[in-house]
């Protein structure tokens, strides 16, 4: 009985043994998981940082067009009203001769190379 006992014991023990080994084991290859995580989520907040000044960068140059874009706009709207209003001009000096009698026309000549 005694040789049953002490094999008893020794396969307790050893059960034991693999027990610890296997728990130890699987910790390891937890905290090995848990680190490459977290230099993972790291590496990734890094590359969220830099894209997000990279974005602040070009916000500011999509501002910097916008305000371009109204600028030239006020330009061209400037510029058109100046095109409308010489046409007008020109448009009323064409129909005033077209109107004139020859008369008026020979003394807008004359007065005009005076």
């Amino acid at each position: 009985m005694q040789i049953n006992k002490l094999s008893g014991t020794l396969l307790i023990i050893i059960a034991i043994l693999i027990a610890i080994i296997l728990t130890t084991s699987g910790n390891s290859n937890e905290v090995d998981k848990y680190a490459k995580q977290k230099s993972e989520i790291d590496s990734l907040s890094k590359m969220i940082n830099v894209l997000g000044k990279a974005q602040l960068k070009y916000d500011s140059l999509v501002t910097q067009y916008k305000d371009s874009l109204m600028v030239m706009d006020r330009q061209i709207d400037s510029t058109k009203h100046k095109i409308t209003q010489i046409q007008n001009y020109y448009g009323n000096k064409i129909k005033a001769i077209d109107d004139a009698t020859h008369d008026e026309l020979g003394d807008f000549f004359t007065n005009r190379y005076k």
